[in-house]
């Protein structure tokens, strides 16, 4: 048992209040370069607050507040070290979260998320009219933040692929689509372990104008509404059904499953609902604010694949909060 006593009742709601300062707190920290900055040696105030282009007084502040979050340490007076916390925004190691932690507290995010109790009265998104245009339009017109948040998920999907790469492996594959896969981690993940199979990563063309190709990647622009690269024997979609309702995420399927090569499988990679409280039910409320998408159990996205003529083979867990969905096509 803890020695430290519960707060009381208001002191913890006040935290739970706080935890949209928390949230900026960590995007400001990151988008000043604080933490790249101190990896590469500049830990003095007044020589951070130079390089950041930032104010000394107000820097100090803000970085008073990221060491109570153990983002930081004051080492001495005026002089920061990096934490193993503050780690996760450096921009240039394995591991980081710099780009989707700036990206899910932009304003792309922010303000839909500020409508949150009118969406939960009418049921729907409202971020199409709080940003004035669907939010995949935005993005378009908002690059800076759009490339963020593509990194973003790129960041997500490089902390995925390895809990995917720990327990599930395509076997003898010979070509795997990653559909809709941004940067293309997962799919950099998943060829380590089938050393025999190509890879084609597929995305809308502003996304894919920023991904990398290799010798055993093939880069292909499109859209996974109107079709996929044909032919492939396994089909990767990591935390792409989540973005729709039913309906559009069955029209998804039904293009793979019609472009997929006979016996294809197609390999889900998704957070799954279960019954137990947990933080996949902050993810689904996420995607009710953003998109009218929503996370889903096991059996749902089982019904869908069915619908759309493919066969689930197995579900396979995951260390960290997704799960990964096997399905044939019949």
């Amino acid at each position: 048992m803890s020695d430290q006593a519960a707060p009381p009742p208001q002191v913890a709601m006040l935290q739970m209040m706080m935890g949209m300062w928390v949230s900026q707190i960590v995007s400001a920290t990151a988008e000043l370069r604080v933490p790249d900055l101190i990896a590469a040696g500049t830990t003095n105030l007044d020589d951070l607050a130079r390089e950041a282009g930032a104010n000394v007084g107000a820097l100090q502040r803000l970085l008073r507040a990221a060491a109570t979050l153990g983002v930081v340490a004051e080492t001495a007076p005026r002089t920061f070290a990096l934490t193993p916390l503050g780690e996760t925004l450096r921009s240039d190691v394995r591991g980081s979260l710099r780009d989707l932690i700036i990206a899910e507290t932009a304003p792309g995010h922010w303000l839909p998320w500020g409508r949150l109790a009118e969406t939960v009265r009418e049921g729907r998104s409202l971020s199409s009219e709080t940003l004035g245009e669907p939010v995949w339009e935005y993005y378009a017109k908002h690059p800076e933040e759009g490339l963020s948040f593509a990194r973003g998920m790129g960041n997500l999907s490089a902390m995925v692929s390895e809990e995917v790469a720990a327990v599930y492996n395509v076997g003898e594959a010979k070509t795997i689509v990653d559909v809709g896969g941004s940067q293309g981690a997962l799919l950099r993940g998943v060829l380590r372990n089938a050393p025999s199979a190509r890879g084609i990563l597929f995305d809308r063309p502003e996304v894919i104008a920023t991904a990398t190709p290799d010798d055993r990647i093939e880069v292909i622009a499109g859209d996974f509404f109107t079709s996929v690269p044909k032919g492939a024997d396994v089909y990767l979609l990591k935390s792409i059904l989540h973005d729709w309702p039913d309906e559009k995420c069955v029209d998804i399927l039904k293009i793979i499953h019609r472009d997929a090569a006979p016996n294809a499988r197609l390999v889900l990679v998704e957070m799954l609902l279960t019954n137990a409280p947990g933080p996949v039910t902050f993810m689904d409320l996420n995607m009710l604010v953003m998109l009218d998408g929503r996370e889903r159990t096991a059996d749902e996205y089982g019904a869908m694949l069915q619908q759309a003529g493919f066969a689930v083979e197995r579900v396979v867990p995951t260390p960290g909060l997704f799960g990964v969905i096997e399905a044939r096509r019949q």
